[in-house]
């Protein structure tokens, strides 16, 4: 008898352990009714994440040990898409009413200063770039959902860490067209690089990379899907040290039933040429895509927050990551809008899980 009982108790131990092994998730936090937009490790390995809780921008911070050690909620409605920190406290990018909103907040948790700034078009996204020396290069957007609603176009702000506004430059286009940049991305010489979402028209959406200099002169426009019978969006963008641009969306394509979505990941030249491109996951869209020190590519799937991983020189898949065993694309509440590795190379996410602001540690093995 007491060998059943021990064999029994073993059983369950291997199941759990393989349940575990499975998922492979190392740590996941759900805060509150809302999503989260962007995750990344802070200077002390713990985790900085930051979106929409209860219709407030919210931004977190978490210990090495995974422990709550500063949260902020604004007063403001909107949200926070993109942040930064250092020892003294944490700079935080989004939008409020519309409008850009910056906000700079001390390790206590308390805000020091907040701003909005007023675009001609409705803005619901920043970016945030770190250009060195307490200085920030916020580009604000449209979201790429709301193509339908007019003209829009890309607001550059360049502040101090004070909060004072050193640059104010909205782009103007030739053409009557919607434009959307839902992050940016640069590289080491100060050049900037913008995944866009643009329409003019009527016509269908388009998949658009886009590269500036740090005088915000654009040098290069290429675009990433040419059949103007489907729509396509880029969300976001990476650049190597090499030079390459890695830039990743959905694009359709047709089905039985209409059409299908398909999230793709490109390589662009610093030229402007693309290397390659490969179309990775039905019924999705690529929302993120980072690279590690490898210079292998990792780009997440919004739904389901499946990984794919690629090899930079040719997009040859080298693996798929999924954060849970069993998800369907089609009819899932969970969703990845932010990627990054901490300092073991494990995969961090940001998303949402049932409508909960989520956060996610994730085994890249």
């Amino acid at each position: 008898m007491k060998k059943l009982i021990f064999l029994f108790f073993l059983a369950i131990v291997l199941f759990a352990c393989k349940k575990e092994e499975d998922n492979g998730i190392i740590w996941e936090k759900s805060l509150g009714q809302g999503n989260a937009f962007f995750i990344e490790t802070a200077q002390d390995s713990g985790i900085i994440g930051c979106g929409v809780i209860s219709g407030k921008p919210y931004l977190v911070k978490f210990t090495k040990e995974k422990s709550i050690e500063t949260e902020y909620a604004s007063d403001r409605t909107g949200l926070f898409n993109s942040a930064w920190s250092d020892q003294s406290g944490y700079i935080a990018a989004g939008s409020s009413g519309g409008k850009m909103l910056l906000t700079s907040i001390g390790n206590d948790g308390n805000k020091i200063w907040d701003t909005t700034i007023v675009a001609s078009f409705y803005l619901d996204l920043t970016s945030l770039i770190d250009e060195g020396g307490g200085k920030f290069l916020a580009v604000g957007s449209a979201s790429p959902d709301s193509s339908d609603n007019g003209d829009t176009e890309i607001l550059f702000v360049r502040f101090n860490k004070s909060g004072q506004i050193t640059e104010n430059i909205e782009t103007i286009s030739t053409a009557s067209r919607f434009i959307s940049a839902c992050n940016a991305a640069a590289d080491a010489s100060g050049n900037i690089y913008l995944p866009l979402t643009t329409r003019t028209g009527s016509q269908k959406p388009k998949a658009i990379i886009v590269k500036f200099n740090s005088s915000l002169q654009k040098l290069w426009e290429t675009e990433l899907y040419n059949n103007p019978d489907f729509t396509a969006a880029c969300f976001d963008a990476a650049a190597e040290a090499s030079g390459n641009i890695y830039v990743t969306g959905k694009t359709e394509a047709s089905n039985i039933s209409g059409t299908l979505n398909n999230s793709f990941l490109a390589s662009v030249s610093r030229t402007g040429e693309v290397n390659w491109k490969k179309y990775m996951e039905n019924s999705n869209a690529g929302s993120s895509v980072i690279i590690n020190g490898s210079e292998e590519v990792f780009m997440l799937n919004r739904n389901c927050l499946i990984v794919r991983r690629t090899s930079s020189g040719d997009g040859t898949d080298t693996g798929i990551i999924r954060m849970y065993s069993e998800c369907d694309s089609y009819t899932t509440d969970a969703f990845g809008y932010d990627m990054n590795l901490d300092q073991d190379g494990n995969i961090l996410a940001a998303g949402s899980l049932g409508g909960n602001f989520y956060l996610a540690l994730k085994s890249s093995q």
